[in-house]
């Protein structure tokens, strides 16, 4: 990224893209140069009422920025990620995808041709430094999920464990609701060695995470709670969204690539 000011793409208009562009466009630390969005009526914020509102994730892709933010689903992070990588940063909130060996193969051959980074954000979760400090040494990483049936798309009355299992099974079942342990994975052990837990609880309004790490002389666990905003995201998610990517544009945050 050669010039001060940094071109920034968003992919998403929902709440965590939303709290992103608020707080770059607050700051001032970047320019927002697009948005892309699969519904071109959705409501956009004042601030950005001069800059593009794509429908066309082609159109996008095919636009020169420093760093292209994805905020929406998967299946998007999928499609366009490779591409992407291939003249800009990317920076993925549905790290969930890279779950396909395939496209984990293809992401990291991207980044390996262009030179460009691939920034995996720690979302609602906190020590993936910790985690990417000591992945040679660790022997153990699990992660425990407990948030209601309805947040994970299940009957509202499921109660108790609904799945424990490697990471790559997890992200595979429940592709909109663990970007947190594919994170964890992806800083760590792999989403094969690492091991997941989803734990539902009816009528439970808020979302916890619990990570336990151990290896040769060290142990700890960390535990993080935030209340539902509806759907699949935390209250603390939307704040330590636009933290992670004030960290890419400053050049200091985690990057796994």
């Amino acid at each position: 990224m050669a010039t001060d000011r940094i071109m920034v793409g968003i992919i998403g208009a929902g709440t965590i893209a939303r709290a992103i562009i608020e707080d770059l466009q607050a700051s001032g630390a970047a320019d927002v140069c697009y948005v892309l969005t699969s519904r071109s009526g959705r409501e956009r914020p004042s601030r950005l009422a001069n800059v593009p509102w794509l429908t066309n994730p082609d159109e996008a892709v095919a636009r020169p920025v420093d760093l292209v933010i994805e905020a929406a689903v998967p299946e998007i992070f999928a499609r366009l990620a490779p591409a992407v990588l291939e003249h800009s940063d990317f920076c993925g909130f549905s790290c969930t995808a890279l779950a396909d060996p395939m496209l984990e193969a293809a992401v990291r051959d991207a980044t390996a041709k262009s030179g460009r980074r691939l920034y995996v954000p720690h979302g609602a979760i906190l020590g993936l430094d910790g985690l990417v400090d000591g992945r040679d040494v660790l022997e153990r990483v699990v992660i425990t999920t407990t948030k209601s049936g309805k947040s994970f798309g299940l009957d509202p009355g499921a109660s108790g464990v609904v799945f424990e299992g490697s990471t790559r099974d997890a992200c595979r079942r429940f592709p909109r609701n663990v970007n947190v342990h594919a994170a964890i994975a992806l800083a760590g052990l792999g989403f094969d060695k690492t091991r997941s837990r989803i734990v539902a609880v009816p009528n439970e309004p808020r979302m916890r995470h619990t990570i336990e790490v151990s290896g040769p002389g060290l142990e700890w666990t960390i535990q993080v709670a935030s209340q539902s905003l509806g759907g699949v995201t935390g209250s603390y998610t939307p704040a330590s969204a636009a933290g992670s990517v004030r960290r890419i544009i400053d050049r200091s945050g985690v990057v796994i690539a």
